[in-house]
């Protein structure tokens, strides 16, 4: 399935636009970094079709995802009970919330609800003024709100909202901006002043390479409070948060953020060699060869956002070397045509596209090398060869229909 159904079973129609269930807690539900991603991406003003695409996960993936999202409760529909939503499936992870006037009416007294003309009252005799005081005080004193001791009891949602661990420490601000930061800040972006300055500190936090330092907490933080720290990172600096907005050079710039603060997570809960300092990851434990191309990998980024094309093509040379994934090779393509090394972008680019071969991104950075290097005929044959291909990303399908009429006004001249 490549295509966004028009409906998914058991959640409906993909056209509705559903949100957080604000009783939920993700943490508690051992959500991964899929299942928390997709689930922080619903807001109630994005339909479900385009959550799903703006993922970037495979559509089966996230149609999976989001299911599971509703069998669990985590998501609701417009105008729908967030605490009856958690009975959907035997997976509610959030303790049910206690209606207090139900509990009133339990526990008043059968007298106080009997109708005032009952002949049992009439034949009654009239109680003394303390017996009616007690019972004219008896239901305020059971439907009061619960008071601080009550609601703070081990167990509530708000005894585990007051225990939980704290959230990750902000970014620090962007002090004294160099040379290269200035200009980034003065590129035209869809982006705030406040977002750019904390995506370029961000970078700098990524340089720095300590994943204490990058995921905001303590040295021997426990796994737990790292897993939140994760989270609140995440939402902060996914490339997809600005989904449909044209953010320019900083979608790279959160690409090289993201995948750091998603490497410090694995290496501090033990999924990579955690270290204190980058002086130490050797010591702790040898790296494999894919590793250290993501290492280099991470490095070339950071060099090219950072101004100095140079360097970022020899780590990116390095890292393919180790590791040719396809991101790799479309990432130095890019900075090599940047870099106006277009023999160099033409071989990185042909990789990337022998490995992806219906990808239509790719193919665009291969077609638009070869109009560079004057060789209009091939990179035509490219570009109509990308538009037959299936894509939901209209923008892109839009980008490469400009190309190919770019490439045609180049031949008939």
């Amino acid at each position: 399935m490549s295509v966004v159904p028009p409906a998914i079973p058991d959640v409906g129609a993909t056209t509705q636009r559903l949100s957080q269930n604000s009783r939920f807690d993700p943490l508690k539900a051992g959500f991964g970094t899929e299942e928390y991603f997709v689930w922080s991406r619903f807001d109630g003003t994005t339909t479900v079709k385009d959550l799903i695409l703006m993922t970037g996960l495979p559509v089966e993936r996230a149609i999976e995802i989001v299911r599971t999202l509703w069998k669990r409760g985590a998501i609701i529909a417009p105008g729908e009970d967030p605490g009856a939503a958690l009975g959907r499936g035997t997976g509610s992870v959030a303790a049910r919330p206690v209606t207090m006037p139900s509990v009133a009416r339990t526990m008043t007294p059968p007298a106080m609800t009997r109708p005032p003309t009952s002949p049992t009252v009439s034949r009654a005799t009239t109680p003394s003024p303390a017996v009616a005081r007690t019972r004219t005080t008896m239901p305020p004193q059971i439907t009061r709100a619960p008071t601080p001791e009550t609601s703070a009891r081990p167990g509530t949602l708000e005894h585990k909202r007051a225990t939980r661990p704290p959230d990750a420490v902000a970014v620090p601000e962007l002090t004294a901006p160099t040379a290269d930061e200035q200009r980034a800040l003065a590129e035209p972006s869809d982006l705030t002043e406040e977002e750019r300055r904390r995506i370029l500190s961000a970078l700098r936090l990524v340089a720095a390479g300590d994943p204490w330092v990058l995921l905001g907490v303590p040295r021997g933080t426990d796994k737990r409070s790292i897993k939140r720290a994760f989270f609140e990172r995440s939402k902060q600096f996914h490339p997809d948060r600005f989904f449909r907005k044209d953010i320019g050079p900083y979608r790279d710039r959160l690409h090289i953020v993201f995948e750091a603060i998603s490497r410090a997570h694995g290496e501090l809960n033990g999924d990579g060699p955690a270290r204190s300092t980058p002086s130490d990851a050797a010591a702790t434990a040898p790296q494999t060869p894919a590793e250290y191309a993501a290492e280099l990998f991470d490095r070339a980024c950071v060099a090219e956002v950072s101004g100095d094309p140079a360097q970022a093509l020899k780590l990116f040379s390095a890292a393919v070397k180790l590791d040719g994934q396809a991101r790799y090779l479309r990432r130095a393509a890019e900075c090599a045509i940047a870099a106006g090394e277009l023999r160099a972008a033409e071989d990185y680019a042909k990789k990337a596209a022998a490995l992806e071969g219906s990808d239509p991104s790719t193919a665009r950075i291969l077609g638009k090398v070869l109009r560079l290097l004057g060789k209009l005929e091939t990179a035509e044959e490219v570009l109509v060869m990308a538009l037959a291909m299936k894509s939901e990303n209209d923008t892109l399908m839009m980008e490469l229909a400009s190309d190919l009429r770019a490439v045609r006004a180049d031949l008939a001249r």
